[in-house]
């Protein structure tokens, strides 16, 4: 079996079996690679469609900037609400990326990804950590994120939860890539991949293009994720939506 579908095989897998609750809006799929003097300006909204989380939704803002070939640094404002629930501003934070190399015989790049967000409007402050691993074969990259988030300052409830992020997508033509997406919870430290699971899974487009006469690309992300398993109690469906501008400097 050719290593990019096994790596296909190892992500369905992973949503049959992770995720007992609505993994967070707003996660995204990352890379471990970072662009040196790269300033790129982000922003993400997704939203939930059915189900008792129906027109719950969460935005992100984002700035990073490469600082080297191997450390980037961002700051990032979340929004959440919607349903029954007030959309406000939920939390401002600081994030980093360390590219750590490759794994010698695997090709596999690997990264870590840290983020301290400070919690606002009753939202907890909170602690993210991730494994991010990334595979190129050919047309081919599948990407696997390894998450694990703690809360600050919660009586009571300082354990932490375990996550995943992964996606397989193959270049379709010319800045447009083609693939599946997956978001789910792994549980927490009180039950580690315990009981029936649930995830979002669906296809995602990708599509990159340059500004003529202008050092900016422009990045585009779409996706349509179906609820399986015990996320089907929550919602029927996400979308998700992301805009990115990068400019070298």
């Amino acid at each position: 079996m050719k290593l990019h579908t096994a790596m296909a095989v190892a992500l369905t897998m992973m949503v049959a079996t992770a995720a007992q609750a609505d993994p967070r809006l707003d996660e995204k799929v990352y890379d471990p690679y970072v662009r040196n003097h790269v300033l790129e300006a982000e922003t993400r909204v997704a939203r939930e469609t059915g189900g008792t989380l129906d027109r719950s939704a969460a935005t992100v803002a984002e700035l990073e900037y490469g600082m080297s070939d191997t450390l980037s640094l961002a700051v990032l404002g979340k929004i959440t609400g919607g349903g029954s629930d007030s959309t406000r501003l939920r939390g401002v934070g600081v994030e980093a990326v360390y590219y750590l190399g490759q794994i010698p015989g695997l090709g596999v790049d690997v990264g870590l990804y840290g983020e301290v967000m400070n919690g606002l409007n009753g939202d907890d402050s909170a602690l993210e950590g991730k494994l991010l691993f990334a595979k190129q074969a050919g047309p081919v990259q599948a990407l696997i994120n390894l998450i694990v988030e703690r809360p600050l300052h919660v009586p009571g409830e300082g354990y932490g939860s375990y996550g995943y992020a992964g996606s397989v997508t193959v270049r379709a033509a010319k800045g447009l890539r083609l693939g599946v997406q997956a978001f789910g919870d792994l549980g927490d430290d009180h039950g580690f991949l315990k009981g029936r699971q649930g995830a979002y899974v669906g296809p995602a487009l990708l599509w990159e293009a340059r500004a003529r006469n202008l050092p900016v690309e422009l990045e585009v992300g779409l996706g349509w994720l179906k609820s399986v398993g015990a996320s089907t109690k929550e919602a029927d469906s996400q979308l998700r939506v992301t805009l990115e501008l990068e400019r070298r400097f």
